[in-house]
């Protein structure tokens, strides 16, 4: 019974097994780029299935990983950048990163680890970067934990819980190292030279908290562990709120501490002022306070005078400053500031600088005193109304405060002056004449709402900024301007290259500008680089080939991007970057295509009109226009008619119409009353509707036919509305004699019934002999003499 259960437990633990090893591993969905996968924030528990090999870098922060398997990391060889931190990782099996031997990045920061193994970075020959803040470790294990990261440069380590660091800590890092974060705000116990192991590191940040209160003696010692010249040292998130807790950075100056600096600390007026006495004599050159917080509180000025000799560079930077409209006048720092040669006090609530402050700054360089509260009045104060001050500064930085005028004169003696930061001001309009110091070579007047700008700018400028302003023009010759920034403002047009005959560098995206063209870009001899994305571009054909080639034909350079350039019009390619618009042949070519397009109308009309005149189009149209006149009229029935017959014939044959035709049709009987057009035409009427009322007169059209008829004009009306008569009526309307033998070739071969008519029908021919003229008057009456019972 009892080899029956156990069969049954076996059985039952191998299928859970199974179970369990079926269970699918979750899948990331974000790995957008090729190499990169953001699978952060997923809720994640165990490690995902990558969809590629070939990962460089995996996101798996904010997840709810606790434990790292030795099998999770197989497929990612590839791995160089890994980020864990922000879990609930509480273990990592020593084999689990074993694969990931191309790793320079590791970040396991925020998780709960309470012990740390060397193993985990046996096989980590690449990594640089290893970040082990904020677990739950309160030492960092058995010693020679950072052993197999010989090629390390940057480490963080710490955290609320480490309480000790022994001497073997950090053995094994080699001098690659080049950053150290190190916190330890609840460090109990600190063995000298831990850090001293290490070689000199070149930027140490500490992180200790409370310690210079709790335990200043502690905080000594780990201080002077890492005091280098050659080293950074950075304190953040750091309390100083006595004199007492300053005492510490005696090991500062010992170590010879070059750059000093705090970050997101909190300080008062009281330890500030021990700190700098503390730091009398030293090897300081910068002194660097960001992010901080500083408290009015009262101070002991002491005895001696400071000694800082070697400071050069002082920076506050966002400095808070609670009580900032009571702070004292620091007149007590006048021996710290004849030595300064570079000054920042950015963002720190400064409102006001004496001018005897200004005195004091007699070696002063480089000045920032920007994102504060200066106005123009407290301007003239800290610039001594422009007097002898300041006599080095090369630099000064005043942009983001309250000026309100270009107060030039300010600076008109500070001969080696340079550089001026005046942006983010509100200046709105320009002086129309200002002086300035003569070597002036950068101005900064970008983001101060300027609508025109004068013959106020200085002619020495190298680089002139005026970004982000609302001018619409920019023509101010500058001779020796080398680089141009107006971007941001309204101007539709490049500015006169002739202005500028040195200009290097123009930057001018972001405006108004409709194009720019060959000759405009010629017209600068020295223009090497080219900004000018962002603007509404009229896509022509000269504009799209300008840009195809680069600018290269120019010797300049774009230096943004080439999508930045969009054609706004023709709509066919609006939205489109510039470089890949399509211009049809009749835009590129507008004068060729039109000059084409043109000569294509007059060959189709030269055509048109040659096809008209071979196939006798107008012909027809005329006909037929008179053909509508005429069926508009009412028909005369044949007792209507005043005229037996219309007489056709060429001017060139009235001597026979009058001598013979006349006197025989008209004085013998039985008598016809004929219509010629020498007598009975309306005068004053036009020609063409004479002949046609008059045959719709007569009841018969008599022609006659010679070689000056076919020739005749007019007498080509008559026949051709006599034709169209005939192909209406369909009756033997016309009475043909020939003078003269005719070829029937010469007739028209528009009027083919006409010719049929003559093919198919006798004419008459006036006859040579005389002997053979009754006959052919007898028969010339008969068919022009109209029935007796016509009515």
């Amino acid at each position: 019974m009892r080899v029956y259960v156990f069969l049954v437990l076996v059985h039952l633990l191998t299928c859970l097994s199974s179970a369990s090893a079926s269970v699918s591993r979750p899948r990331c969905h974000h790995c957008e780029k090729p190499s990169y996968c953001d699978c952060s924030r997923q809720n994640l528990w165990r490690i995902p299935v990558i969809p590629s090999k070939d990962i460089a870098e995996l996101d798996l922060s904010f997840n709810k990983l606790w434990s790292i398997m030795n099998n999770e990391f197989h497929g990612y060889g590839s791995l160089q950048s890994l980020t864990m931190s922000n879990n609930k990782i509480q273990t990592i099996q020593e084999e689990a990163f074993v694969p990931l031997s191309n790793l320079k990045e590791l970040d396991i920061s925020s998780n709960i680890l309470e012990s740390l193994s060397g193993k985990w970075f046996k096989n980590l020959v690449s990594l640089q970067h290893l970040n082990l803040l904020g677990n739950n470790y309160k030492t960092l294990g058995q010693g020679h934990l950072f052993q197999p990261l010989k090629g390390l440069r940057r480490l963080e380590l710490g955290g609320p819980y480490l309480q000790s660091i022994t001497i073997n800590d950090f053995s094994g890092l080699s001098e690659e190292l080049e950053e150290l974060f190190f916190r330890g705000e609840h460090l109990q116990s600190y063995m000298i030279g831990s850090l001293r192991r290490i070689a000199p590191i070149r930027r140490v940040s500490i992180a200790l908290g409370g310690l210079f209160e709790r335990d200043p003696t502690l905080a000594e010692v780990l201080m002077s562990d890492v005091a280098n010249p050659n080293t950074t040292l950075t304190f953040a998130d750091t309390k100083f709120d006595k004199a007492d807790h300053m005492v510490p950075f005696k090991a500062a100056n010992k170590g010879g501490t070059t750059h000093l600096r705090f970050k997101n600390s909190s300080m008062t007026l009281a330890a500030f002022v021990a700190l700098l006495r503390m730091l009398s004599y030293s090897n300081v050159t910068l002194f660097v306070v960001e992010d901080a917080k500083l408290f009015l509180t009262h101070f002991d000025l002491g005895l001696s005078p400071l000694k800082l000799n070697n400071l050069g560079h002082i920076v506050f930077k966002n400095l808070e400053v609670p009580q900032f409209y009571s702070f004292p006048a620091f007149f007590f720092l006048a021996p710290v500031m004849k030595v300064l040669h570079s000054l920042s006090v950015i963002n720190s609530s400064v409102f006001a600088v004496p001018c005897e402050t200004s005195v004091d700054l007699s070696n002063l360089q480089y000045l920032d005193i920007s994102s504060n509260f200066i106005d123009d009045f407290r301007l003239v104060y800290l610039m001594c109304d422009g007097k002898d001050v300041f006599q080095g500064l090369q630099t000064i930085n005043i942009s983001k405060n309250y000026l309100q005028s270009i107060n030039s004169q300010l600076f008109t003696k500070l001969d080696n002056l340079k550089n001026i930061d005046m942006s983010g001001n509100k200046f709105y309009r320009m002086p129309e004449n200002c002086s300035w110091p003569a070597n002036l070579q950068f101005l900064n007047l970008s983001s101060t709402r300027l609508t025109t700008v004068t013959d106020c700018l200085p002619k020495s400028l190298w680089i002139l900024d005026l970004s982000h302003n609302d001018l619409t023009v920019f023509d101010i010759g500058l001779p020796c301007l080398k680089e141009l920034y107006i971007s941001g403002n309204k101007i539709a047009a490049l500015p006169s290259g002739s202005l500028y005959p040195h200009l290097t560098f123009l930057s001018i995206p972001n405006n108004n500008l409709p194009t720019f063209s060959s000759d405009g870009l010629n017209d600068y001899g020295m223009l090497g680089y080219l900004e000018a994305g962002s603007n509404s571009y009229i896509c022509s054909c000269d504009f799209v080939a300008l840009m195809a080639d680069g600018l290269t034909g120019h010797r300049v350079e774009l230096r943004d991007r080439a999508d930045q350039y969009i054609c706004e019009s023709p709509d066919s390619e609006r939205g489109k970057a510039v470089r890949d618009a399509h211009l049809s042949v009749f835009e590129c070519h507008m004068a060729l295509a039109l000059s084409l397009l043109c000569s294509g109308i007059m060959a189709v009309l030269l055509l048109t009109v040659g096809l008209c005149h071979k196939f006798n189009v107008l012909w027809y149209m005329k006909m037929t226009w008179a053909w509508l006149r005429a069926k508009r009229k009412p028909v005369l029935k044949r007792a209507e008619l005043k005229y037996d017959a219309f007489v056709s014939y060429s001017q060139m044959d009235s001597g026979w119409v009058e001598a013979h035709l006349i006197p025989e049709l008209e004085q013998n009987e039985p008598r016809l009353r004929l219509c010629l057009h020498g007598r009975h035409f309306v005068p004053g009427g036009w020609i063409l509707d004479n002949i046609i009322d008059s045959i719709e007169k007569s009841h018969r059209t008599l022609f006659v036919l010679s070689q000056h008829f076919i020739r005749s004009e007019w007498c080509k009306y008559e026949l051709d509305y006599s034709h169209f008569r005939l192909l209406d009526q369909n009756t033997d309307l016309a009475v043909l004699i020939l003078l003269e033998p005719i070829d029937k070739q010469t007739i028209p071969k528009r009027f083919c019934k006409l010719r049929n008519v003559m093919n198919s029908r006798t004419y008459l021919e006036w006859p040579d002999d005389e002997a053979h003229l009754p006959r052919f008057w007898q028969s010339l009456r008969r068919a022009i003499k109209r029935p007796e019972n016509d009515t």
